[in-house]
């Protein structure tokens, strides 16, 4: 008899999967499968540190990648302290148009928000979007931020570098995305993971055009979950040099509470070590305490913080 362990509780099967009308999200029977399935799973073991790297230095990696994936088909215009990032084929999508800062001008945050607002506008773009590589510069400028209208956003940035305690589900077959039948279900995940979170029709359809403009930019490889050849899940990798990065993770609702995200993010980590790649990282909300603890289990620890601001 198969046996899998929970290694978390209901909410955090309810919270996690916040990131992404239904459409297909089922394989049609007798559709050609993919190019690869489950990939093989190396021995349970702590991944292996290059020598001498600091915290510092993996929490640089993260938000590297970060930037990189949220920038990727965006126009990017590097500033002294930064650099803005402005998408004009998905203006209703929030982190593929902003602010990236590095460092506080000597004039002020409100030399940012004033070019965030020229390039912005142009593209007929209402909201206003920044992050901030440096936390401490982002509690620097809180108040004058909130003072123009912004609210604060936070997430963690964290890395593998032990050993996973979670056993997977061995009912969920782990597929990767390559058929144009699975690309239709991918998406069909995506629409409704995002129709739970309240977006509109046109912010989901720009997400997925831009999701998908993406993917070979960034060679970002994409996973999907399934019980019994209907979609549950779905988690991406975007390989680097000296991290991999997992950009997406979500579960359908009606799937939670079955090892679906466990599984399939322990999956693309796992791919990242038969990469070649030294570490694997990720970024999550900061109060998103279920999901947190979801990535301990399964080797993660927190590196830095990301800061960030909006305004709708």
């Amino acid at each position: 008899m198969k046996v899998w362990v929970n290694c978390r509780s209901r909410r955090s099967e309810e919270t996690l999967s916040r990131a992404l009308p239904s459409v297909v999200t089922e394989m049609p029977k007798g559709a050609p499968k993919g190019k690869s399935k489950r990939p093989p799973t190396p021995e349970r073991e702590a991944v292996t540190p290059v020598a001498d790297t600091r915290f510092d230095e993996l929490f640089s990696e993260v938000l590297q990648a970060s930037f990189a994936t949220l920038s990727s088909v965006s126009r990017v215009q590097k500033r002294p302290w930064g650099a803005l990032a402005i998408a004009p084929d998905y203006p209703a999508v929030h982190d593929a148009n902003m602010a990236w800062v590095e460092r506080v001008p000597k004039s002020g945050i409100g030399q940012v928000v004033l070019e965030l607002d020229n390039a912005t506008r142009s593209q007929g773009i209402s909201f206003r979007h920044i992050e901030f590589a440096d936390p401490e510069a982002a509690h620097g400028v809180r108040d004058a931020l909130v003072d123009m209208g912004f609210e604060a956003t936070r997430n963690v940035a964290m890395v593998r570098l032990g050993v996973s305690t979670c056993i997977r589900n061995p009912d969920l077959e782990v597929r990767e995305v390559d058929t144009p039948e699975e690309w239709e279900v991918f998406d069909a995940i995506f629409s409704e993971l995002h129709e739970e979170s309240g977006y509109s029709d046109e912010v989901s359809r720009e997400i997925i055009e831009r999701h998908r403009a993406r993917l070979s930019k960034l060679k970002e490889r994409v996973y999907m979950g399934l019980f019994g050849g209907e979609g549950a899940g779905v988690a991406t990798l975007v390989p680097r040099t000296r991290l991999a990065y997992v950009a997406e993770v979500g579960t359908r609702p009606k799937f939670r509470r079955r090892g679906v995200a466990r599984t399939l993010v322990e999956e693309v980590s796992n791919l990242g070590q038969q990469l070649g790649i030294p570490y694997v990282g990720l970024t999550t909300a900061w109060d998103n305490d279920p999901a947190r603890a979801l990535y301990t289990s399964l080797g993660y620890q927190a590196v830095g913080e990301r800061r960030g601001f909006h305004k709708a």
